[in-house]
């Protein structure tokens, strides 16, 4: 399976995030605490006008540079790039006598912005190191315990980065404080991805769930979602999750509509195999031999189709058996095709050549098609005396 996780690994990945979520600083009073209150509205040109203020007035720090950097890219002022090495200056030389992790967590980004990537993971390791030296106390809020993840992070060293992580993605949902969201949303697809990756799929739908709850949700979240939901079992999940896809892509939608339609099929279907022939896996099989599971079951509906329609007139009991045939292909038929889109393979194109689209998306083709009623004559019906009850 394809890597869910490379976008991590770019070191200006959580710039946005770094933009979007911080605390004001002790006892701050006046215009940074308005500016901070804008900037946490996404109000970036209002918020720099009072950074502005701050920083002309000599009382700012480095986060409190690179929060107006990032308003002033955010509206593009030129200035932009003298503020971030200004605030690096100023990272530098705090990060010394800093006791937690934020000023860390600033100067790594700092350094992303500005290109200086072989930068991240020294400074990241430098904090790190002084908390497993403890020459650090161990973060006990979500905010901080984010920031030691991200560190971690910035260094490729996941195993320690994921409990931290969790820690702090558990810390925001349980606050509910919606200013911390962004933190959530990177953690939750940090966790998500690393799971997909392991094929930890109830881990990646739950923290893919937690995002799409956050009500900022890519294509992508909701496309992984489904695909987790649709492994594990949980096929409602997988439905609504490849539907709100549906919705926000109508136009290139194949993949999520096929997703969807599979995720019903398989809430209809009982006893799905965990092995297509009793001594392998699905994941041991080859393509060509799944593609060949799936054209050979659409095959066993074709030929049972065909041998009732031989038949003039079928009894109520034949009709049934020939169902029952009929339904008996559809475990096999499911199996194949979830393992399909396990492993990222194009089921709408596979379908399309193997003549069985029909199969998925329309659950009338796993029956024989109804006998059609007798018309009942036109007229008026005749009165009786008879009141019929």
């Amino acid at each position: 399976m394809i890597s869910v996780r490379s976008i991590f690994r770019n070191p200006a990945a959580l710039v946005w995030v770094v933009a979007a979520v911080w605390l004001p600083t002790a006892g701050a009073e006046g215009p940074l605490d308005d500016a901070i209150r804008l900037y946490d509205a996404g109000r970036y040109a209002e918020s720099k006008l009072l950074l502005e203020q701050v920083v002309a007035a000599g009382n700012a720090d480095g986060i409190t540079r690179y929060r107006l950097y990032f308003c002033q890219r955010a509206t593009d002022d030129p200035a932009q790039q003298q503020t971030l090495t200004q605030a690096r200056a100023l990272l530098e030389k705090e990060i010394v006598e800093a006791q937690g992790f934020e000023v860390a967590f600033y100067l790594s980004n700092t350094y992303a912005n500005l290109g200086l990537n072989a930068q991240v993971p020294r400074i990241a390791a430098e904090i790190t190191g002084r908390l497993e030296s403890g020459d650090i106390e161990a973060p006990t809020t979500a905010v901080e315990q984010f920031r030691l993840g991200k560190l971690y992070d910035d260094q490729d060293r996941d195993r320690e980065a994921a409990p931290w992580l969790e820690k702090a993605v558990d810390g925001f949902e349980a606050s509910g404080d919606t200013t911390f969201r962004p933190y959530l949303e990177w953690g939750a697809r940090w966790l998500a991805g690393r799971a997909m990756d392991e094929e930890r799929f109830e881990i990646a739908a739950k923290q893919f769930g937690r995002i799409g709850a956050s009500g900022n949700a890519t294509l992508d979240d909701f496309d992984k979602l489904g695909l987790a939901s649709l492994i594990i079992g949980d096929y409602g999940s997988a439905t609504k999750a490849w539907q709100r896809a549906v919705r926000l892509n109508p136009g290139n939608a194949d993949r999520y509509r096929y997703g969807s339609a599979l995720a019903d099929l398989c809430r209809a279907t009982s006893d799905i195999p965990i092995s297509p022939d009793g001594e392998r896996g699905w994941d041991e099989m080859s393509r060509e031999e799944l593609e060949q599971m799936l054209r050979q079951q659409a095959q066993v509906v074709r030929d049972v189709k065909a041998e009732a329609e031989a038949i003039d007139a079928l009894t109520r009991e034949q009709r049934q058996a020939f169902d029952t045939r009929i339904v008996g292909a559809r475990p096999l038929f499911v199996g194949a095709a979830v393992e399909t889109m396990r492993r990222g393979i194009n089921l709408r194109e596979a379908a399309f050549f193997g003549g069985y689209a029909p199969l998925i998306f329309h659950a009338r083709e796993w029956k024989l098609t109804p006998p059609l009623k007798a018309k009942r004559p036109k007229g008026r019906r005749e009165k009786t005396d008879d009141p019929g009850f």
